[in-house]
């Protein structure tokens, strides 16, 4: 208790703490209960809890607690919340109530507010409370176990993270550090954890591999050399068993371990690309046998060595600044506890819809007896540093008066304090102190602190600074929302009149005055507003935000508007589909239904063209009339009398199921230049003729292209990118795209070698459900294509049998297929000395140097003389009389020239474009570094760098010269990779 304020009653929070204590020679009989004193402690915080939502739920204060919501006291955490139609429709549980969802979501925005000020996190560090501590044990009494002593356990646990608080923080030891954020949440099963996350400053961040071996451990130390830090890391840090070892485990999802264990051997640690580092485990051998399964170092949870001897428990360490969307971070921990929401007809019936949040809360709590003593015990449940001041927002003589029943208005409006305000004091500093004038309101209490006693700004006499965070208007509040956008922008207002004067001209609003300063405009403010919730809110919320943009604030340039915030609205679909021309789809059709319901259509905004929720066009037969249009030419019909008997062989068993509608599988097994090709360009030419329609894919886009009315497959079938075991392509069964395989009598995909099986299988999966038949494809007659000598799938960091793993060798499919096999090469008749050596290359035959070289013959090599002469001479054999060619489609699209490298592929280019005929355009990128604070990267070095599936920087094109599309821009019309 505070001894300045002496008490003459304690509160009921209080009295329970007192009776939890331990008195020697005192004995307490609520701490012999076991399950009784579990239930006890349950019990009397159910009812703290309950005393405190009672008073929350009564109609009076509700009043209150609507009356410091509208007026802008705090955020307006539900879009539309502040419109006066809504008011008395829901029943509040507001901010100040601990763990709540007004909670959770301000101790959020104040958790963006430090990453904007500091950078995104560096560690993420999970601590989990240990039963067994020794500091547990030795006080337990006689018969008892960790569970029957819930005190114990959480004052131990409290006394150990705030030591390890202390040693991250205090102590120093992963370095010096900026900003942190910790919260305690409680499992299941009762015990409590921490998440930590630590901002630290520039020169402790972790930068290559190196420093993350430096600090963190993904392996099974070696017993001989470390027995303490090896039975630890056995006792705390080893996943499962799960997966095949034991399916039932409560981590698995739809048969895969959902933290992704086991994880891959791996030699040297790598960093992540918008994900945790993949950490060293070397297959050393090392092997433990603990839990009726062997362990080895793919199921080693990363930990920090010194911080699991330190403190005996489970410790996980992950290096997290390479993660981009880190507002999950932020939502994760602060995620709150588990809970459902339900909701009995019988009661919306009676309620007439009332939202009743303090009903929800209490319907869906759960409660452990560690969290109901550590709540009783007045243990703190978050921390945060910086603090973070949230920055009062309301317009004139709008702020909230505190006053008692009792006393007379007037001498209420008359004392001086009502008057006043954290914003009209920021005014007043600004009156009387020509350095705040400098300011921003969000900078003030960097450099002055609010007296909230004496409701004055003083200037700061330490180094110790808070972040200011203005709390977030939504545009519909109009007026408000403009004050706010004003705040953010002008410096040193002296009075609400005086944001309000423009060039010594006074506005009649605060919307006029942003217009006279070209705020909206040019859709400054908007681009702002989106900006600003981007870094906090999700996905979600920001495309409702977009869409309330369009409907109430009149916005200019909404396209550019579009252009530059859809990657935030998307993020959400980012996880599981990676196509650009998708995603976008997914957020219009999103916008689409947000603007439906608000009674508006998305055609009046100039948003990109909208495809049907079934994934296709307001023309359900567009794909169908594209396909039907395609040209058949007469050399393509011609080509079925110089086929060989191989090839006429596969061409009448394909042509005689297409005919007689009968269901097969084929795949052309043949080396390169047996004419795989040119029977599928036969085959293509002879459906179409028929007036039935063949779907020519592959894999690739030279490929496709090669064929008549080809595109990658991908692209035509709605593959995802990520796929898995139960994938399905993006159309559904009405959609355009399901109308024309419906109507395919036959579908051809080349290239089928370099295809992961699951992609295969995902077609296969939707076909059946668009067909409703469970043949294989649907019954279709599906022939596939390529030579599995020659490129496997891609799989990173995939070893030769995961490679193989990947193929259609593998998938339930290729037993169904009948084979077709092509021996005969076509394209080196005229030296079957070569087509034999490449033969032997694909099997394996061939005799190599080493392991993985062999020795090509001197008739096919460019001996090297300078890093000119050879590369012009390659170019020359491969594109001869390029002026004369240039312009024929036939001719470039034929021939290209491949390099095991990109930078390789650069400068090829570059020779390509300077020799190709025409005037030449170029183009330059800009780039930066997304949230990089420091200034870590000079433009001179962005510039200099061509990342993965990114143009370089300058770009240079010339009329007719080919182009590799990276993105689906309009696959309709050909334009997609």
């Amino acid at each position: 208790m505070n001894a300045t304020k002496s008490r003459k009653y304690v509160s009921a929070r209080e009295y329970y703490a007192f009776k939890l204590q331990v008195r020697k020679k005192i004995f307490n009989i609520i701490l012999f209960g076991g399950r009784l004193f579990q239930q006890w402690a349950v019990d009397m915080y159910i009812k703290l809890e309950t005393m405190r939502l009672d008073w929350y739920s009564k109609q009076a204060n509700q009043k209150v607690i609507h009356a410091d919501l509208y007026q802008g006291l705090v955020d307006t955490v539900i879009a539309g919340e502040s419109r006066g139609d809504r008011i008395g429709k829901r029943i509040v549980l507001p901010r100040p109530f601990p763990g709540g969802d007004r909670d959770m979501q301000h101790r959020f925005l104040d958790a963006m507010a430090i990453v904007q000020r500091w950078g995104k996190p560096d560690y993420f560090v999970t601590m989990t409370c240990n039963p067994y501590w020794e500091e547990i044990t030795i006080e337990l009494l006689p018969g008892q176990l960790p569970q029957d002593r819930p005190d114990l356990v959480a004052r131990v646990y409290r006394a150990k993270q705030r030591s390890m608080m202390d040693l991250l923080i205090k102590g120093k030891h992963f370095g010096e550090v900026a900003a942190y954020v910790h919260v305690t949440e409680f499992q299941k099963r009762g015990l409590p954890h921490e998440h930590i996350l630590l901002i630290m400053k520039a020169k402790s961040k972790l930068r290559t591999p190196d420093d993350y071996d430096r600090v963190i451990s993904a392996e099974i130390p070696d017993k001989n050399k470390y027995p303490v830090l090896h039975d630890l890391v056995v006792k705390h840090m080893l996943h499962g068993p799960c997966g095949a070892l034991k399916k039932s485990c409560p981590c698995m999802i739809d048969g895969q371990c959902r933290f992704h264990y086991p994880r891959d051997f791996c030699d040297a640690t790598l960093q992540g690309k918008d994900s945790y580092p993949i950490y060293r485990r070397r297959d050393d051998g090392v092997r433990v046998r603990i839990r009726g399964a062997d362990f080895d170092n793919r199921w080693v949870v990363p930990y920090n060595p010194f911080l699991l001897m330190t403190y005996n428990c489970h410790i996980n360490v992950e290096a997290c600044s390479s993660i981009k969307a880190v507002k999950y971070l932020f939502k994760y921990i602060y995620k709150g506890h588990d809970k459902a929401s339900f909701a009995f007809e019988q009661d919306i019936i009676n309620g007439g819809g009332i939202i009743d949040e303090i009903r929800q809360y209490r319907d869906a709590r759960y409660i452990s007896p560690p969290e109901a003593i550590y709540r009783i015990f007045g243990f703190k449940m978050f921390g945060v540093s910086p603090a973070v001041l949230q920055l009062q927002l309301h317009l004139p003589n709008m702020h909230t008066v505190a006053f008692q029943a009792y006393e007379n208005l007037e001498d209420v409006v008359a004392r001086p304090s009502s008057s006043k305000s954290m914003l009209t004091e920021y005014f007043g500093m600004n009156q009387k102190y020509p350095e705040a004038r400098k300011l921003l309101y969000r900078e003030f209490p960097k450099h002055y602190r609010w007296i909230a006693g004496n409701k004055k700004w003083q200037p700061r006499k330490n180094k110790r600074s808070q972040i200011g965070r203005l709390v977030h208007a939504h545009p519909a509040e109009g007026e408000r929302y403009y004050l706010r956008v004003l705040l953010n922008h002008v410096r040193g207002a002296t009075s609400f009149d005086d944001l309000k004067t423009v060039n010594g001209k006074a506005c009649g609003s605060f919307r006029e005055a942003c217009e006279q300063l070209d705020l909206i405009e040019h859709n400054r403010t908007l681009d702002d507003c989106m900006t600003e919730a981007a870094t906090f809110q999700m996905p979600t919320t920001l495309i409702r935000l977009f869409a309330t943009i369009l409907v109430f604030c009149e916005a200019t340039q909404i396209r550019q508007l579009w252009d530059k915030h859809l990657a935030s609205m998307s993020e959400d679909y980012r996880r599981t589909q990676s196509n650009e021309a998708a995603l976008e789809q997914m957020v219009l059709r999103d916008i689409r239904d947000l603007l439906q319901s608000m009674g508006k259509d998305i055609k009046l905004y100039g948003l990109p063209d909208l495809v049907d929720a079934d994934g296709s066009s307001n023309f359900d037969n567009t794909e169908v009339t594209e396909e039907r249009q395609v040209k058949v030419d007469q050399e393509h019909l011609d080509l079925f009398s110089c086929l060989n008997n191989e090839q006429l062989a596969g061409f009448n068993d394909i042509m005689d199921h297409v005919t007689n509608q009968k269901s097969q599988i084929f795949f052309v097994d043949g080396p390169g230049g047996t004419g795989k090709t040119y029977l599928y360009k036969a085959l293509l030419a002879k459906v179409r003729s028929m007036g039935l329609i063949a779907i020519a894919t592959a894999t690739s886009g030279i490929a496709a292209s090669i064929m008549p009315g080809g595109r990658t497959a991908h692209s035509r079938f709605k593959i995802p990118i990520k796929l898995t075991d139960n994938s399905m392509c993006g159309f559904t069964k009405h959609s355009g795209m399901a109308e024309l395989l419906k109507q395919a009598s036959l579908i051809i995909w080349d290239e089928v070698a370099m295809t992961k099986r699951q992609a295969v299988e995902t077609l296969d999966r939707s076909l059946q459900d668009i067909m409703e038949c469970s043949l294989p494809f649907g019954g279709k007659v599906v022939v596939f294509g390529g030579d599995f000598r020659q490129v496997l799938p891609v799989v990173t960091r995939g070893t030769r049998a995961q490679i193989t793993d990947a193929t259609l060798l593998r998938s339930y499919l290729w037993q169904k297929i009948r084979k077709i096999r092509l021996s005969c090469n076509m394209r080196a008749r005229t030296d079957p000395w070569f087509s034999e050596y490449l033969l032997r290359i694909g099997n394996g035959t061939e005799e190599t140097i080493g392991d993985d070289y062999v020795h090509l013959p001197e008739d096919i090599v460019i001996a090297y003389t300078d890093d000119d002469e050879p590369i012009n001479k390659l170019i020359e054999d491969v594109f001869p009389s390029l002026h004369t060619n240039a312009r024929s489609r036939e001719y470039m699209s034929t021939r290209a020239i491949l390099s095991t490298e990109n930078e390789h592929v650069d400068d090829l280019n570059d020779k390509m474009i300077s020799r190709f005929p025409g005037e030449e355009k170029v183009y330059h990128s800009f780039d930066y570094i997304e949230d990089d604070f420091q200034n870590n990267y000079t433009i001179d070095f962005l510039n200099s760098i061509t990342p993965n599936g990114l143009p370089p920087h300058v770009l240079r094109v010339k009329i007719n010269c080919p182009v590799i599309l990276l993105r689906n821009l309009d696959p309709h019309n050909g334009l997609c990779n």
